[in-house]
């Protein structure tokens, strides 16, 4: 997928492809025939642009079909004539495969490098719950995959076809679970160089998948071209906001129920809560409810270039994760505009915040916790979140820095090649 589709990964691919443009590489993008695809920029124009069919992209989690989670991947085989002859006309040097795809095959020495963005490779969910940094789906298929149904019952994300879906198909769902497994292993060996977008989903692929960490690069994604964002400071308040997708693994449930308990305690805060997703409606129902009216603001799926406008109401951007987030693109940009983050301290997360420097720590798990958190930064002088903000974006564009990011790719493009 390629934007307009899809959210951070996807975003992190096109500014991929676009730094290596800039840097004088000629790129050839393969990407599905769905949409069509209308970036109005420059360096986009000497972009070479294949748009090809792909069933298999029906399968977006958790809203799939039945046995969708795994004719995903089962389908795939079939759209790699097409690459691979696109690939040949082009006469390229090397196919650098960006999204979940295992449909390759190595013909005639054409390197393939492969950038994992998050845990497809050990879970057909594509998350990861367990801190024991494994897929549960291997361990017994009597237990069936309990990620889900952690999922559905602890966090409440409300679809029961689907729960008794996964209660009844257990033994055929564990079958297909370790046939995908074995794909997976078998087709990994096609790969020339695998890169990790942080150091935890590296050692998470290597632990899970035996891969020797010599084959496995760390290049985190790239910065966006996000100019620091002045505070439109017209309000005492503190307002604090959350952007990306309303769902239960987002931890967003967690976050607004905190934010209540806060609000109890002190009437100068506010919340925005910024995506589109599954609670919507849930979060909805429940400010109403509460009578959080004045306080919360569900602002719905902000269009990326009004992201600005967002940022000149924000103080804190808050990511509340319930699930080891490979990496999270929301925190660099929020960096990059010149906000601290509160992060819950687990899996990429960990990677670029430093708690007390550019944001805070907080055990997002425990709402008693991460209300205590909210009340702690709201105390803070709105100078001193001013000042860490600044901090924070001059830190995260000297060890995020483009250009060495960049060299970093083309030393692994010239050693496969």
């Amino acid at each position: 997928m390629f934007p307009p589709q899809g959210s951070g990964a996807e975003i992190s691919s096109m500014l991929e492809c676009r730094d290596l443009v800039e840097h004088g590489l000629d790129v050839v993008l393969v990407t599905n025939n769905r949409v069509s695809i209308t970036i109005d920029e420059e360096w986009f124009r000497k972009v070479r642009v294949y748009q090809i069919p792909m069933s298999f992209i029906s399968f977006i989690y958790p809203f799939s079909n039945p046995f969708g989670e795994f004719s995903y991947w089962f389908l795939q085989k079939f759209t790699w004539k097409y690459v691979y002859n696109i690939a040949i006309k082009e006469k390229v040097d090397l196919i650098h495969i960006q999204h979940a795809y295992i449909g390759f095959k190595k013909e005639k020495g054409l390197p393939i490098v492969l950038t994992i963005r998050d845990y497809w490779p050990i879970c057909s969910y594509r998350t990861l719950f367990s801190d024991k940094e494994e897929c549960c789906a291997f361990r017994s298929f009597i237990a069936g995959f309990p990620c889900r149904r952690k999922t559905y019952l602890e966090y409440g994300l409300a679809r029961v076809p689907h729960l008794a879906y996964n209660m009844y198909f257990t033994p055929l769902l564990n079958i297909l679970n370790r046939k995908l497994y074995s794909m997976i292993s078998t087709a990994f060996q096609e790969v020339d160089q695998f890169i990790a977008i942080s150091y935890f989903l590296k050692k998470t692929i290597c632990k899970n998948l035996n891969i020797s960490s010599k084959k496995v690069a760390v290049i985190y994604p790239p910065l966006p071209n996000l100019p620091y964002v002045p505070r439109e400071n017209n309000s005492s308040k503190i307002t604090f906001t959350y952007i990306g997708a309303l769902e239960a693994h987002k931890g967003v449930k967690n976050l607004l129920r905190a934010f209540h308990i806060a609000i109890n305690r002190n009437r100068e805060i506010m919340l925005l809560l910024c995506g589109s997703g599954g609670l919507k409606k849930w979060l909805k129902n429940y400010i109403r409810s509460a009578n959080l009216e004045k306080y919360v603001n569900v602002i719905g799926k902000v269009d990326p270039v009004k992201l600005y406008d967002v940022y000149q109401r924000t103080d804190v951007v808050v990511v509340p994760s319930l699930w080891f987030e490979p990496f999270g693109r929301v925190v660099i940009e929020a960096l990059c505009a010149g906000r601290p983050v509160v992060v819950n301290p687990i899996g990429g997360l960990r990677e670029q915040i430093i708690d007390g420097f550019n944001g805070f720590y907080v055990n997002c798990y425990d709402i008693y916790e991460l209300a205590k958190g909210v009340l702690n930064i709201s105390k803070m002088p709105k100078q001193e979140l001013l000042q860490m903000g600044l901090k924070a974006r001059e830190d995260i564009l000297k060890r995020f820095c483009s250009e060495d990011r960049v060299y970093k790719l083309l030393r692994i493009y010239n050693s496969v090649i």
